[in-house]
C-alpha cells in the first residue's frame, strides 16, 4: 500500500508589482507546509508580480530573485513548489507567463502558458508559449502543470494523459463570475485524464488588464481521478490535503480509458479498429 502524498495550495491575494510582499507571504506558507510534511505546493498564476500592463527590467529581476529565494527555501524543506511568473524573452521582447518547479528536484522551467486570455489582452503583456506542458518527475510523483486559461482546452492536458502523470497542477487567476466554470473544468480535466488535480486560484481584487478590477475567490481545490472534489479552501489561506496515488492507478485499471482509446483507433499509438 502506497503512502498518501501530502499536497498544498496557497490561493493568496497576489499584489500587483509588490514582489517583496508576495514573497513574504509565500515564505511563511512554506514554513507552515513544511511543518505539515507537505511535499508539493502549488502557488497562484504570476504569484511574484500578478498581471501588469508591461514588465520592466527591474520587475523581472525582482521576480527572478524571489524565485531563487523560494527555490533555496523549498530545497531545504525537501518540497517542490510550482507556480508561474513573467520570465524569459519572447516575441517583441515580452516575457512569457512561465511555469517553474522550485526546490526538491531542481529549478526547472518546463512550459510557458500557451492559451493567452484575449478578452483582457494578455497577449499584449506576455508572449505566447509553444509546445505542450511536459510531465516532470518530482519526489511526490509525476507532475504536469498548465496555467489558468489553458484549463479550457483539453488538448493541452492530453499529453499528460498519455504519459500517465500522477498530478495536474493549475496555478490560476480566474475571477468571479466565472469561478463555477473554473471548478467544472478542474473536475472535468481530472476525470477525463484519470489523474489528481490541484488548482490554486488567487484571492483579492486586482486588474488583469491594468484597467478593470476583478474579484477573485481565493479558492484551492484538490480533485480526485474520478472528478470528485476531495478538498477545498475558499478563504485565501493554505489548503493541506492528501492524495493517494493508488486510487488513480485503481481508476485507470477499472476503467482503462487509454487502452480503449487506442483500441478505438484514436489517440497516440492507436491500434487499427477491428473491421
Amino acid at each position: 500500500m502506497s503512502t498518501p502524498r501530502k499536497v498544498a495550495a496557497l490561493p493568496f491575494d497576489v499584489r500587483p508589482g509588490e514582489v517583496g510582499k508576495n514573497l513574504a507571504v509565500v515564505q511563511r506558507a512554506i514554513e507552515v507546509a513544511q511543518a505539515a510534511n507537505v511535499g508539493l505546493l502549488c502557488l497562484p498564476e504570476k504569484w511574484t508580480t500578478s498581471f501588469l500592463p508591461s514588465y520592466s527590467t527591474a520587475e523581472i529581476e525582482a521576480s527572478e530573485a524571489a524565485l531563487q529565494t523560494v527555490h533555496a527555501q523549498a530545497e531545504a524543506a525537501q518540497m517542490t513548489v510550482v507556480g508561474s511568473a513573467p520570465a524569459g524573452h519572447g516575441a517583441n521582447g515580452k516575457p512569457y507567463n512561465q511555469v517553474h518547479f522550485l526546490g526538491a528536484g531542481g529549478l526547472r522551467r518546463p512550459y510557458a502558458k500557451r492559451a493567452l486570455f484575449s478578452p483582457t489582452g494578455e497577449g499584449r503583456q506576455v508572449a505566447r508559449g509553444e509546445g505542450l506542458p511536459p510531465t516532470l518527475e518530482t519526489p511526490v510523483g509525476r507532475v504536469c502543470t498548465l496555467v489558468c486559461y489553458d484549463l479550457r482546452f483539453p488538448e493541452i492536458t492530453r499529453a499528460a494523459f498519455y504519459e500517465q502523470a500522477d498530478f495536474l497542477l493549475v496555478p490560476a487567476q480566474w475571477p468571479h463570475p466565472r469561478t463555477d466554470i473554473w471548478e467544472l473544468l478542474c473536475r472535468a480535466r481530472a476525470a477525463e485524464n484519470q489523474q489528481w488535480l490541484l488548482s490554486c486560484n488567487r484571492a483579492g481584487v486586482a486588474g488583469l488588464d491594468g484597467k478593470h478590477e476583478m474579484d477573485f475567490p481565493g479558492t484551492a481545490l484538490l480533485v480526485g481521478p474520478y472528478g470528485e472534489l476531495e478538498a477545498r479552501r475558499d478563504d485565501g489561506e493554505l489548503l493541506v490535503a492528501e492524495a493517494d496515488l493508488e486510487r488513480s492507478a485503481s481508476c485507470r485499471k477499472r476503467v482503462p480509458c487509454l487502452r480503449d482509446l487506442r483500441m478505438a483507433g484514436l489517440g497516440l499509438g492507436s491500434a487499427a479498429p477491428d473491421r
